[in-house]
């Protein structure tokens, strides 16, 4: 009985110690949010675009293809507006962020846009920026 109980303890340790399944490789997936605006510049009757990092943006990334499921992890981008994910293993992911608020007959609506890649070697993958226009 006690053999059989310290096995069942072993048991439950190892598989309760199990990684996410996205979680444990050695490649990585990094990019940019990137800030987009656009002024009217009254003197010389043209729009100023002006191109800017986004700091303090809530990245988030999916250990799948699919983007409905929920979300796994998020990172929040440093001061150049970066973010990186390490640790992958080989299968799809789906990274996302969400675009800052829009209002619509004074409805605010907050939505994602998304970028999937998937990761086949121990390698660091930069994605396309993700650019947010206010």
């Amino acid at each position: 009985m006690d053999k059989t109980f310290l096995i069942f303890i072993i048991y439950l340790f190892f598989t309760s110690c199990e990684k996410n399944p996205g979680e444990g490789g050695s490649s990585a997936i990094e990019g940019k949010v990137i800030y987009f605006t656009t002024s009217y510049n009254t003197q010389t009757q043209q729009n100023d675009t002006h191109f800017y990092p986004k700091s303090n943006k809530d990245v988030y990334i999916i250990y799948s293809g699919d983007e409905n499921e929920m979300y796994d992890d998020n990172f929040e981008t440093d001061w150049q507006g970066r973010y990186r994910f390490d640790f992958l293993r080989k299968g799809e992911y789906t990274i996302f962020t969400y675009v800052d608020s829009i209002v619509v007959n004074e409805v605010t609506y907050d939505y994602p846009i998304f970028q999937k890649i998937e990761v086949k070697n121990n390698d660091v993958y930069i994605l396309p920026d993700f650019i947010i226009q206010r």
